[in-house]
C-alpha cells in the first residue's frame, strides 16, 4: 500500500493520473468564501463552475464504479440559506454526473455558532456523485448485528402481514443514511479550521470502497482523509495548495505510516 500527497494545485496535478487509477474520492472542499482569511475561498456565483472543473479533472481518472463523496454545507446569509450548493449539484448533474443519492454527518457535539435565534447547526451533508447508477457500495460494512434481516414487501411469503413479511433472521443489517461522530474526536494538536474526525472520513471509505483500492482527496488539509484511507487497507493519493497544511498532513500521514509498519508513501 502507498500514499502520495502532492503540493500544488489540484486543477493541474488531477489531470496527471492514470485512467481508472482511483476507486473512491472522499473529499470535503473549501466552502464558498467562509473561512477566506484562512485558506482562500471561491465565490459563490462561481462555486458551480470551479467545482465543474475539479469534478472533470478527476472524471478520466476514476475506475467504473467510483464514487465522489464531498462533505459540505450551506451557510445562512442575512437570514436565508446560500443557494450555491443548490446550484453545484445542479450543474453536476447537467454535466453528466448521476447524484446517487445524500448522506449525513451528525455533529453532536458541535460548537454553538451561528445566530443565537436559531437552532444550533449540528449536521453536514455528503453528496454522492458517480459517473454509474451502481457504484460501489458497502451498505453492511459499517452496519450492526440485527435479529430484524429480512423485512420485505413479498406477499408470497406465508409471513406476509399488512404489506410486509415478518420473517426475521439474524445478521448484519446495512448502515443507514446518517452517521453520528463528533467534532471531538479530532486530533487537538492539528490547526486546521475544517478539520473533521478520522473516524467520519474512516465510515466513509468503508461504506464506499473496497480494500486494496485507491482514495484521492483532491483538498487534503491535514491529512485525515489519508489517515483514514491508511488504517482501513487503502492506497491514498492527495492534494494540498498550502504549503503550511501540507507539512502538517505529511508529518501526520508518516506517523500513521509508521505506526503500522505496512506502507510507504511520500509527499511532492
Amino acid at each position: 500500500m502507498t500514499w502520495t500527497l502532492h503540493l500544488g494545485d489540484c486543477l493541474e496535478y488531477l489531470k496527471t493520473l492514470p485512467d481508472g487509477s482511483v476507486d473512491a474520492v472522499v473529499t470535503s472542499p473549501p466552502y464558498a468564501m467562509q473561512r477566506e482569511y484562512q485558506y482562500g475561498g471561491v465565490e459563490e456565483a462561481d462555486y458551480p463552475e470551479w467545482t465543474k472543473s475539479w469534478m472533470n479533472s478527476i472524471r478520466r481518472a476514476l475506475s467504473h464504479k467510483a464514487s465522489v463523496l464531498i462533505n459540505i454545507r450551506e451557510h445562512v446569509k442575512d437570514g436565508q440559506m446560500s443557494d450555491y450548493v443548490h446550484k453545484t449539484r445542479m450543474a453536476l448533474r447537467e454535466d453528466g454526473w448521476i447524484e446517487c443519492d445524500e448522506v449525513i454527518w451528525i455533529k453532536p457535539d458541535s460548537p454553538p455558532l451561528g445566530d443565537p435565534n436559531r437552532p444550533r447547526r449540528s449536521w453536514e451533508r455528503v453528496l454522492w456523485f458517480s459517473r454509474t447508477n451502481r457504484p460501489t457500495c458497502n451498505a453492511k460494512a459499517n452496519g450492526k448485528k440485527t435479529d430484524r434481516i429480512g423485512f420485505t414487501a413479498n406477499p408470497s411469503s406465508k409471513h406476509f402481514v399488512n404489506g410486509f413479511s415478518d420473517a426475521f433472521s439474524s445478521g448484519i443489517a446495512r448502515h443507514p443514511d446518517f452517521v453520528s461522530i463528533g467534532t471531538g474526536q479530532n486530533d487537538s494538536l492539528v490547526m486546521h479550521p475544517a478539520k473533521f474526525p478520522t473516524d467520519f472520513a474512516k465510515w466513509l471509505i468503508c461504506g464506499w470502497s473496497d480494500e486494496g483500492s485507491t482514495i484521492l482527496d483532491p483538498f487534503s488539509g491535514s491529512g485525515t482523509t489519508g489517515i483514514a484511507a491508511i488504517r482501513m487497507g487503502r492506497n491514498f493519493i492527495g492534494c494540498e495548495i498550502s504549503p503550511e497544511y501540507h507539512a502538517i498532513a505529511t508529518r501526520r500521514l508518516k506517523e500513521a505510516e509508521q505506526a503500522d509498519g505496512l506502507y510507504s508513501g511520500a509527499a511532492q
